[in-house]
């Protein structure tokens, strides 16, 4: 069945219909409130339960890179005992609410720069540490010395040193 012309032009029944399904999908094209409200919820729970996990994993990160920090200052001082045939002396502080270690020699020049503790770690125990020009641990009884470090959620890690000078850290109040 052939069409008659309308005006000039072929008339074509599936561009019209065409056209329509155009103009009938971009009037309900998006998202209803409903929908956006309901991926908003999803996401704020997501959030609200994630939070307190992640705090707990920035404070025990921190808590280990203090005592990793304490453990390479005290394996540096006691090289820097023998390299200087004097005595260094490593002491912990709380100074403004952060444990600092500070590094001197037998007369009580500085040894290295400060380190100073990230804000997580909230105390400590034990100190100072000394070592001789032989790099062996001096004072600080006839056993091993133990320091440890506090984070503010209460969990510690402690560094141990054998009167050799060795030490070694672990993730635990005592090292066995």
């Amino acid at each position: 069945m052939a069409l008659a012309p309308l005006g000039g032009a072929m008339f074509c029944p599936e561009a019209m219909r065409a056209k329509r399904s155009k103009s009938r999908w971009s009037s309900e094209a998006g998202f209803t409130l409903v929908e956006l409200m309901t991926v908003a919820a999803v996401i704020t729970i997501g959030t609200a339960l994630a939070v307190p996990s992640y705090q707990q994993w920035v404070a025990r990160y921190q808590l280990r890179q203090a005592a990793t920090e304490i453990n390479s200052g005290l394996s540096l001082s006691r090289m820097a005992a023998m390299n200087r045939n004097t005595t260094v002396n490593v002491a912990l502080a709380l100074v403004g609410g952060k444990v600092t270690a500070t590094f001197t020699d037998g007369a009580g020049a500085q040894v290295m720069p400060p380190a100073t503790m990230q804000n997580q770690v909230t105390g400590f125990a034990g100190g100072p540490v000394v070592f001789n020009s032989f790099g062996l641990r001096v004072g600080g009884g006839a056993g091993n010395q133990t320091v440890t470090v506090t984070n503010s959620q209460g969990l510690t890690y402690s560094i141990r040193i054998t009167p050799a000078g060795k030490m070694n850290w672990c993730a635990q109040a005592a090292c066995p």
